[in-house]
């Protein structure tokens, strides 16, 4: 899975400058972990790689999908909930990738108790797509960012315990400039720190650029 390339002069020729390169482009039939965090950014190819890595399973798998259906208060009482075109549009063609070994839960913002409900239908393993939409549900239901994290590290921990694999797919928002916009600046914040948080407690972390999927750690 990792071949580490030897010569040097490969990358470096004459230069004084040492450095030592490593191709840990992952296969994914070698890739194992009981908590996988998968992450890349818009359109990079994550979450395909993600349901590769999660069919391979035999058995009953859980979809849970943070996405909203209808935008709505936390509580799911709001009167004026509707429905976006595009999302919907979205879903359908989520679902059409998934074969029917696969249920769906769909949950904007309890993830534990998602997990749990899988656990209970007996699944083989449970992705979460995506940790990104489930940040920002919280946030639009008026979360503080002190409470959000304190979430994140609940997920964290229950990743720790899993008696079942768990992939979480999350984006990438930390190649691009600070937002002015508040609510857009306290996104990236708890994006990144929670990215952080869940790759501190997965076994192995996968970024995914351009279709490519890059072993970081596991």
């Amino acid at each position: 899975m990792n071949n580490p390339v030897t010569d040097n002069s490969a990358c470096c020729g004459d230069n004084a400058l040492t450095c030592l390169c490593i191709d840990k482009r992952t296969d994914l039939a070698a890739l194992n972990p009981k908590t996988l965090l998968c992450v890349g950014g818009s359109r990079s190819g994550k979450s395909d790689f993600a349901l590769a890595f999660a069919q391979r399973f035999p058995g009953k798998k859980a979809f849970v999908a943070t996405m909203q259906k209808y935008f709505a208060a936390e509580d799911g009482h709001s009167p004026n909930a509707v429905q976006d075109p595009e999302v919907a549009k979205r879903i359908e063609k989520h679902q059409k990738q998934r074969d029917a070994s696969w249920i769906t839960i769909e949950e904007p913002f309890n993830l534990i108790r998602a997990a749990e409900l899988a656990k209970k239908q007996n699944c083989a393993i449970i992705l979460i797509d995506c940790i990104s939409l489930w940040l920002s549900n919280l946030i639009l239901a008026g979360k503080s960012e002190e409470e959000i994290l304190r979430q994140a590290e609940e997920l964290a921990d229950a990743l720790k315990t899993a008696e079942i694999p768990i992939v979480c797919v999350s984006g990438e928002v930390g190649c691009g400039t600070v937002p002015m916009h508040a609510q857009t600046r306290l996104f990236k914040d708890v994006q990144g720190k929670t990215n952080q948080i869940l790759a501190a407690s997965c076994q192995a972390v996968v970024t995914v650029m351009y279709g490519i999927p890059i072993l970081l750690t596991g």
